[in-house]
C-alpha cells in the first residue's frame, strides 16, 4: 500500500527543511507500523524564494519525494487537483507545508480510517493557535455561512488538511471545473466521513502568503460561497420584497390620506422591486448556464446490487 503527501508550496523556505524532515519521519513510522510505503509530492505556486531549490536538493537524498512547479501562481486549489492527479497512493493526504497541520498526525489519520472505513478523514480544528481573536471569529462565522448555504453538510472547522482514499480521489478528479473549490469538494462526494480533532499550531516560521482581511480574503470567500450554493443568487429576491412592501405601505398611505412624497415613495418603490425581481430572474437563466458548463458528474453511485453485466 502507498500513502501519498499532496503539498502545497509558496515561499516556505524557512520552513521547508523541517517540514520534510518532519515528514520522513512520519513515513518511515508509517512504514515501519502499517507496512505502507509513502512519497511526497509538492507542489510548488510559483515561489519567488528560495524552496523549490531546496525541495529539488532533497530529492537528491530521497527519491520519494517529488516536484510540480507552476508556470506562474495558479492558486491553492488548482495546486490540490494537480497533485491528486499524479499521486498514486492508495491513500493521499493533502496539506500546506508551513507545519501548521503536523505530520506526526499521518498515524492517527491511517489508525482512524482503519476504525471506520471512512474515505474522507477530516482533521478537526478544536483550536487554532498563533492567530488573532478577529481572524478566528470571521473564519467561524464563514464557516457557518457556507455550512447554511450549501445543499450538503459542510465540515465546519475543517481545512485542506485530510485523508482521502483513493476512491474519493477518483471521485474528486472527475470534475472538469476550471476555478475548482478543493475544500468543500471532499464534502460534495457524499462519501462517508471521519473527524479527527487537533490544535492547530502557529507557523513553524516566516510570515504567511494569506491575509485575513485583504481584498484576496473576501475575495476567496465568495468564490467559496457561490462555488457550491446557489443562495446569492436569491438575495435580488428578498432586497424586491423589501422595496415591495416599502411600495405597498406607501401606497396603503396615498389611499388613506393623499400625499405627493407618499405617492412618489411608492412609485420608486415599486420600480426598485420590480427591478430586483428581473435581476432575480435573469440570476436563474445564469444559474442554468452555470449548472450546463461546471463539468461535474451528474451523480455517484455509493454500492451496486446485483447489476452485473448491466
Amino acid at each position: 500500500m502507498l500513502l501519498s503527501v499532496v503539498l502545497t508550496n509558496l515561499n516556505e523556505g524557512a520552513t521547508i527543511v523541517e517540514f520534510i524532515s518532519r515528514c520522513s519521519s512520519a513515513l518511515n513510522k508509517l512504514k515501519q507500523e502499517f507496512d505502507i510505503d509513502g512519497e511526497m509530492i509538492f507542489v510548488d505556486d510559483h515561489s519567488k524564494d528560495f524552496s523549490p531549490h531546496l525541495i529539488k536538493e532533497a530529492i537528491q537524498n530521497d527519491k520519494r519525494i517529488r516536484l510540480l512547479q507552476m508556470t506562474r501562481q495558479m492558486g491553492r486549489d488548482i495546486c490540490f487537483f494537480a497533485g491528486l492527479k499524479v499521486a498514486k497512493g492508495d491513500l493521499v493526504v493533502t496539506m500546506d507545508s508551513d507545519l501548521q497541520d503536523p505530520p506526526e498526525l499521518f498515524e492517527e489519520l491511517v489508525k482512524l480510517w482503519k476504525t471506520t472505513q471512512a474515505d474522507v478523514v477530516n482533521t478537526h480544528m478544536v483550536e487554532r493557535h498563533g492567530e488573532t481573536l478577529y481572524k478566528r471569529i470571521m473564519l467561524k462565522l464563514s464557516y457557518r455561512i457556507l455550512s447554511a448555504s450549501y445543499p450538503f453538510k459542510y465540515s465546519v472547522d475543517c481545512g485542506n488538511f485530510k485523508l482521502l482514499t483513493r476512491r474519493a480521489v477518483n471521485e474528486i478528479l472527475k470534475s472538469g471545473e476550471v476555478d475548482p473549490y478543493f475544500r468543500a469538494y471532499t464534502d460534495w462526494i457524499g462519501l462517508k466521513q471521519a473527524y479527527l480533532p487537533f490544535k492547530r499550531q502557529p507557523r513553524f516560521a516566516g510570515e504567511t502568503n494569506f491575509s485575513l482581511g485583504g481584498p484576496r480574503s473576501y475575495l476567496e470567500f465568495f468564490r467559496a460561497w457561490t462555488h457550491f450554493s446557489y443562495f446569492p443568487l436569491h438575495l435580488p429576491f428578498f432586497t424586491g420584497s423589501l422595496f415591495l412592501l416599502g411600495a405597498l405601505w406607501s401606497g396603503f398611505s396615498v389611499l388613506k390620506n393623499f400625499n405627493q412624497n407618499s405617492l412618489l415613495l411608492a412609485i420608486i418603490s415599486f420600480g426598485f422591486s420590480a427591478l430586483f425581481y428581473i435581476v432575480w430572474l435573469f440570476g436563474f437563466y445564469i444559474r442554468q448556464v452555470h449548472t450546463a458548463t461546471r463539468n461535474r458528474p451528474h451523480y455517484i453511485v455509493n454500492e451496486q446490487v446485483n447489476l452485473e453485466g448491466h
